[in-house]
């Protein structure tokens, strides 16, 4: 469980979701979530099996299971193109708490450094899409942490591993110089975040978990509007009809 800590913070899970509309992060700390989090509670299992390396043969639920297999198997592609006859000289290290200062962080599953590059891989172990790795802000921001904490690595490879798409991962590969720039839009959206009655922005990405849906007026005004949209194109079609 995340401590009092972390969550009085933005993560940068909830990055993209915070980008798109300013007030997500306060939204959903006022709110509690009311629906179940069965999903949410099978992908922190799923996170376990790789975050301990719990033997396939002790992995008894068939699905979980197969999701540890692939994972391991993309993760292990991914390592042999980073690092080719270097694997396994560098230090490894799995569910990886990063901060930027004391402003916001993230939680790397996966981290493996030798020399002056590193690869970072990130599990979405349950079913459906997801941003690939290089669009992916949750990913773009796990990698800003990692620079931002290790100012003399220079080749940032990143994995979005999805164990369940046709394609089972996709790449990215950022420079410092990048990262460098782009922390400068993530610590933006960060104030943003933070700010007194931050702007509320409809949309389907962020409203799609915020906890905060069912009071927030922008997305109230958004449906009104669909349904009146809705209303004129009835009553354009009976007229036709008429």
């Amino acid at each position: 469980m995340r401590s009092e800590e972390v969550n009085a913070k933005l993560s940068a899970s909830k990055m993209e979701s915070a980008s798109l509309c300013p007030a997500y992060f306060q939204a959903n700390k006022k709110f509690a979530w009311k629906a179940d989090r069965d999903s949410a509670n099978e992908g922190t299992t799923r996170h376990e099996n790789e975050e301990n390396q719990v033997p396939l043969e002790d992995i008894e639920d068939d699905e979980r299971r197969l999701c540890a297999f692939r994972c391991r198997t993309a993760l292990q592609e991914c390592r042999e193109k980073v690092f080719g006859s270097n694997i396994d000289k560098g230090l490894v290290e799995r569910e990886l708490r990063l901060w930027v200062e004391e402003s916001w962080s993230g939680q790397l599953d996966y981290a493996e450094r030798f020399g002056v590059d590193v690869l970072i891989a990130d599990y979405k172990t349950l079913h459906g899409s997801h941003t690939s790795a290089p669009s992916n802000i949750q990913l773009l921001a796990q990698a800003v942490l990692y620079w931002h904490n290790n100012r003399d690595v220079e080749n940032f490879y990143c994995a979005l591993i999805e164990p369940f798409n046709d394609v089972w991962y996709t790449t990215v590969k950022y420079t410092a110089k990048t990262l460098e720039e782009k922390s400068v839009w993530l610590n933006e959206v960060v104030a943003k975040s933070y700010e007194e009655n931050p702007e509320r922005i409809f949309g389907p990405k962020q409203c799609k978990w915020c906890s905060a849906l069912w009071a927030c007026p922008s997305a109230r005004s958004h449906l009104f509007s669909c349904i009146d949209i809705f209303k004129k194109m009835e009553e354009d079609k009976n007229g036709m009809d008429g």
